[in-house]
């Protein structure tokens, strides 16, 4: 019977590509059919199974092997992704298929708050799983051993001498066992990849931890990376915006001018913001005079944090006269917390707004 590469790499427990380096220096026998796939004969993958079997020696050169190609691979895919969302996936899936396990969780080390934000839970074969609420590192003292000691653990849920709060946690979600690897960068722990094996104890082979560990190594660097490009990707949106909005902002200049008394100017000045800066609404006062007006702006949806969104909820910005010699202030309901530049363009417009509402803002 002749097998395909695929075939033969999972009877021996190694990736395609050493079946494929094998055949061409002629370590294993392989032919060729019509259309140029390889075939090789069970006969000679059972010879080099029972040879990998009897010789400690060739079991290791094979492990190495396998060990490189994991490494090459992982290291070609997570540099091939540049989106966030797409990293998180390339990560988990390759660790869940790894290990042979079920889950695997991708979180944020928050230092100064001690705890964790999950970035990203994916299965097995590649759905995303709800987040879990970030969490307090006090609560689980090996899981902060573990990123401050900057060393993996094993927890398995009969394991009587495992950290109990760990292995509450195992029990109420009905899984066995839990590996954890800090994710570091430059010495700097950034994270954590949970990989959760949902039907058996695991004790991981020194290679299989080897692995995880170089992967994880990998994944945080190609996070990091990845979470620079959606700031600076995030920084040139916002920098374009901004432009946009000066632009609307200077086109109406004419009208607040023309507006007359404070409570036109006052007026004209909150619907300029409103249109402007695509706000919910805006309200504009001064010694006692108040305009307001509403826009088009709506609450976002739920951002996706890994994309580098901004929060869900309406954010209030208050822009006051920074002179300090009248009492304006331009309160602003944004549908997202403002982007760079805006707030400083919201206290330029308070001021000028002061500056031309002074005379008749002072006498009342």
């Amino acid at each position: 019977m002749l097998l395909s590469v695929q075939q033969a790499a999972r009877r021996l427990g190694v990736s395609p590509v050493t079946i494929r380096r094998w055949t061409a220096t002629g370590f294993l026998p392989c032919s060729r059919t019509a259309g140029g796939h390889r075939r090789i004969d069970e006969n000679d993958i059972d010879d080099l199974a029972k040879a990998i079997g009897n010789s400690n020696h060739l079991a290791a050169q094979l492990a190495r092997e396998r060990e490189v190609d994991v490494l090459i691979n992982t290291s070609i895919a997570l540099a091939g992704k540049i989106d966030l969302t797409e990293l998180l996936l390339e990560i988990a899936t390759r660790m869940t298929s790894l290990l042979d396990c079920h889950f695997c969780a991708i979180s944020e080390y928050d230092l100064e708050a001690q705890g964790l934000v999950t970035l990203a839970e994916y299965d097995d074969v590649g759905r995303r799983l709800p987040d879990a609420s970030p969490y307090k590192l006090r609560d689980f003292p090996l899981t902060r051993s573990v990123l401050q000691d900057q060393t993996a653990a094993v927890v398995n849920v009969d394991d009587p001498d495992a950290d109990p709060a760990e292995v509450a946690e195992l029990r109420r979600e009905g899984d066995r066992s839990l590996l954890m690897v800090p994710l570091i960068v430059q010495g700097d722990t950034i994270g954590l990849l949970e990989v959760v094996d949902q039907k058996r104890s695991r004790q991981y082979s020194r290679q299989e931890l080897r692995l995880a560990g170089a992967i994880a190594g990998q994944a945080a660097v190609a996070i990091k990376n990845a979470k620079l490009f959606a700031e600076r990707r995030r920084s040139d949106g916002d920098m374009a915006s901004l432009r946009r909005v000066l632009t609307d902002l200077t086109a109406r200049v004419p009208t607040v001018g023309g507006a007359g008394r404070s409570s036109g100017v006052l007026g004209a000045v909150a619907g300029a913001v409103c249109e402007a800066f695509g706000a919910i609404s805006c309200v504009a006062s001064v010694g006692g005079v108040s305009a307001g007006a509403f826009g088009a702006g709506r609450v976002a949806a739920r951002p996706d944090p890994t994309n580098g969104e901004r929060g869900a909820n309406a954010s209030l910005v208050v822009a006051r006269d920074p002179s300090g010699r009248s009492d304006l202030t331009l309160a602003v309901t944004l549908s997202e917390p403002p982007g760079e530049g805006q707030v400083e363009l919201l206290d330029f417009i308070a001021a000028a707004t002061a500056a031309v509402t002074a005379p008749e803002g002072t006498a009342s």
